[in-house]
């Protein structure tokens, strides 16, 4: 059994096919499927059922998966601690971020530190508070950027940022001259959320119980990008983070009062385990990002 076979194998368990498996893998998918059939020869086990279009993990497939997952996450721990003992950034690291990552100052952090340490893989994913969570306490991920929640016996936060969230509609809403509005008024008002899985409607669903206010929910999604373009063509209200409205003139953001509702951004880290000298390197740029734009908002403020 050779390392290759365990990527080959995991590929396919994560697209539950042979061919993206093998385009994502640059090989043929025949080389691919004689490469498995010799996996599961060794094995003495199906790993796959093969169906007409897709294959699925047998029970021991499913076994093996997590097996070799459990596998490749310390073979990557030993290259990355291997990597810092010879004072050098090279290995992968493995990054949660919140959900309007795509209009946050991340994606310069991550292109910053990619053009800092080319030797260094980055894997940047948007996932739940929750599965963040779950990750880090698996050793999945070095490290989140997230929305702050209460620490957890083995969950670390580092606040770096304030950041408030705006009632959004289009310029052709009722409410779209508003400047300001208290909490109260989106009682009644027909609007889209986010999904209950996600830290933000969790933390609406509060503010909204605390404060009387039941909204009329017409719709939920799972993105913040699809929600910005149905309010955009439709006459649904949202409530979203200021950032996530950023190049986004098209849409009126209304700032909430009684209270103004306002979330903190942190650095979330497992509490026991090693930080890799790239993990560091990763939240030393997160941090002097979000500071420096702390110190333009003062200075605006001025």
């Amino acid at each position: 059994m050779e390392l290759r076979h365990l990527r080959y194998f995991l590929a396919i368990a994560e697209r539950r096919s042979f061919s993206r498996a093998a385009e994502r893998l640059h090989v043929s998918q025949p080389t691919l499927s004689e490469q498995i059939h010799r996996l599961e020869i060794e094995l003495g086990v199906a790993l796959f059922e093969r169906l007409p279009r897709r294959v699925e993990l047998t029970e021991a497939g499913t076994l093996f998966q997590q097996r070799c997952l459990r596998a490749m996450r310390e073979l990557e721990a030993g290259q990355n601690e291997i990597a810092d003992l010879q004072g050098l950034l090279r290995g992968t690291i493995r990054v949660a971020l919140f959900h309007s990552f795509s209009a946050s100052l991340l994606p310069a952090i991550v292109a910053r530190f990619s053009g800092l340490y080319p030797a260094v893989h980055v894997v940047a994913r948007l996932i739940p508070r929750d599965q963040m969570e779950r990750e880090l306490l698996a050793g999945e991920i070095d490290l989140a950027v997230a929305y702050l929640s209460s620490d957890t016996a083995h969950i670390v936060s580092e606040v770096l940022f304030d950041e408030p969230m705006r009632l959004i509609v289009n310029a052709m809403h009722p409410l779209a001259r508003k400047r300001t509005l208290a909490l109260r008024a989106l009682d009644g008002l027909e609007m889209v959320l986010l999904t209950r899985e996600f830290s933000a409607r969790q933390y609406l669903d509060g503010l909204f119980a605390n404060a009387g206010v039941v909204p009329r929910l017409l719709l939920e999604m799972n993105a913040i990008e699809p929600i910005l373009a149905t309010v955009l063509h439709s006459q649904l209200a949202s409530v979203v983070a200021e950032g996530a409205l950023h190049g986004r003139a098209d849409l009126r953001a209304i700032r909430l009062t009684g209270p103004e509702p306002i979330r903190q951004g942190a650095l979330l880290w497992r509490r026991e385990g090693t930080r890799s000298a790239a993990a560091l390197r990763f939240a030393a740029l997160v941090r002097e990002a979000y500071a420096a734009r702390k110190s333009g908002d003062n200075r605006g403020e001025d």
